[in-house]
Formats: structure tokens, sequence, C-alpha cells
């Protein structure tokens, strides 16, 4: 049986007038036509603006075409985006976030082979961020290239990311403020309401990051054997997993400790086992 030929197409981006939304459309190989919403009027005001963001739809419409034009980066970098970010929330936020800020503003009308290291590393030293940022930014740009090459949208050669150099990117630009006992006195004498000051001093006892202190459940604690098991995060709203395998953890409670959260659950409408610790009352106790 002869196999069809497939061809490259570029398929339509329109507006949709009555809703003010932006699609696209095209077809498939065997000739289905489909169709994917691209955004809002308000996240593309323009069509020219909408047509870049629709080119990850674009890209997936001539998967399996012989040839495809040259790919820009923000075409590579929306369709890496929408099929390959990293599955945590907050990782994939700081993707997202270097990638629509700096990276696309700057990179994303050349092609991928245009992007010389050189001039990324030149860009990288003009940026007034600091190094760790640069390093994410660096680091985001990579994953677009190595998206790239697996979907044969590049060469297949040394990512060009590899030669761009960011210097102290691990290092603190600042010492962290490190309180004396003192100040930490002062410092509850000023967190006089609950539930702020009990969440203060549970953070800077047990260490713990914000999130993993907004994941906290009276379940998560055994009070027998004096420990709790942080187990997850909370992060803008969504229950999440903890940042690192290190940091799902059992960690000790001091007795002092233990009759601060025993006030505050005292004090909470919310006090059930599988409650949240710090529950929101806005939220009817769903979420912290």
């Amino acid at each position: 049986m002869k196999r069809k030929r497939v061809r490259f197409q570029n398929g339509t981006t329109y507006l949709d007038k009555r809703r003010n939304i932006w699609y696209y459309r095209w077809s498939d190989s065997e000739g289905h036509r489909k169709c994917a919403t691209v955004g809002t009027i308000v996240e593309f005001p323009t069509k020219a603006k909408a047509q870049r963001a629709a080119e990850v739809y674009r890209l997936s419409a001539n998967a399996e075409a012989p040839q495809c034009p040259a790919v820009t980066f923000e075409a590579a970098a929306r369709k890496y985006m929408f099929e390959r970010m990293p599955t945590r929330r907050t990782t994939a936020k700081g993707y997202r976030n270097n990638l629509e800020r700096h990276a696309i503003p700057q990179w994303g009308a050349f092609e991928l082979a245009a992007v010389k290291p050189l001039a990324v590393d030149r860009w990288m030293q003009s940026l007034p961020l600091a190094q760790k940022s640069k390093s994410h930014i660096k680091c985001a740009m990579r994953q677009v290239f190595e998206y790239a090459m697996l979907c044969e949208l590049f060469d297949m050669q040394r990512n060009p990311m590899d030669f761009v150099r960011v210097v102290s990117a691990s290092g603190r630009e600042k010492d962290p403020l490190v309180l004396t006992p003192k100040q930490w006195s002062k410092l509850l004498e000023c967190l006089v309401a609950e539930r702020a000051r009990s969440m203060v001093i549970v953070a800077m006892c047990l260490g713990l990051r914000r999130s993993e202190l907004a994941g906290l459940m009276w379940s998560d604690f055994d009070w027998r054997n004096g420990v709790v098991l942080i187990q997850r995060a909370v992060i803008d709203g969504y229950i999440d997993n903890v940042k690192t395998k290190k940091s799902k953890v059992k960690l000790p409670l001091h007795p002092a400790l233990v009759a601060v959260l025993e006030s505050w659950r005292g004090m909470s409408e919310y006090k059930a086992e599988t409650d949240w610790v710090w529950a929101s009352p806005w939220k009817a106790g769903e979420r912290p």
C-alpha cells in the first residue's frame, strides 16, 4: 500500500470574536480537521503574538513532515513548555518565568542555529540580575535546546549553552541574617496575634521552608514519640511534593514546641487529624 505523502502545513490562527479567544486549526495526517485553544485576546492582544504562541501546535501538527522550516527559539521554547516541563509546580513556574520574561524576549525571533553561545554569554553578563538567577535562565535555555534536539528540530550536537559561563552561581551575594537570642525574643514580642506567632515559632524551631510549613497536617505529628513527618508542600494553593527526597524526613519535637502546637490546636476551629494545621477560615478549612 502506497503511503500518503505528508506535507508541511502552516495551519490557521484565528480569533473567535464572540468569545475573544484565539484558536489554531490544522489537519492531521488522515485529513481530519483539528483545533486547539491558544489563549484569550487579553493574553495575546495581536494576531502576531497569537501566531507565535501557536507555534507549539504547528510543530506538533508537522511532526511527521519530512522537511520543516527553520524553527525559532520561541517556537522550541513553547513546545518545551507545553510538552516537557518539570512536574513539580514551583520548578515549572521558575522555568516558565525565566523563559517568558528573559530568554524569549531576547532570543525568541532567532532561529535555533542563530543563537550563538558567545552572544548569549555577553547578554548574560549584561543582565542586572544575581548570578544564581542568570544560572537559572541558562539552565532553562539549555533544556529548550536539549528537547529541540530530541524532537529533531535542531541538529544533534553539543548543547550551545554548555559554552555559556556564569561564575559564582552557587554563592550568595548577601550573607543570611542570623538572629541572636535577644533579637529572637524581640521578634516574638512583636508577634502577639495568632496564628502568625505559632507559625513563626514552628518555622524557626524546625527550620522548614514556608511551603513545608503550609503543608503540615495534624496527622503528620506523632505526639507519643515526639516527632513530625514532613511529607508535602503547599505552593500557591496547590499541594505538591517536598523539594527534595532529603526534605521528606522525621524531625524531633521539643516539649516546649509541643506545648505551642497544642495551644494553637486548642484555639483552632480545625483540629481533626485530617485538618491542616494552619487551615484557612476563608476556605472553610479545605486549604491552608
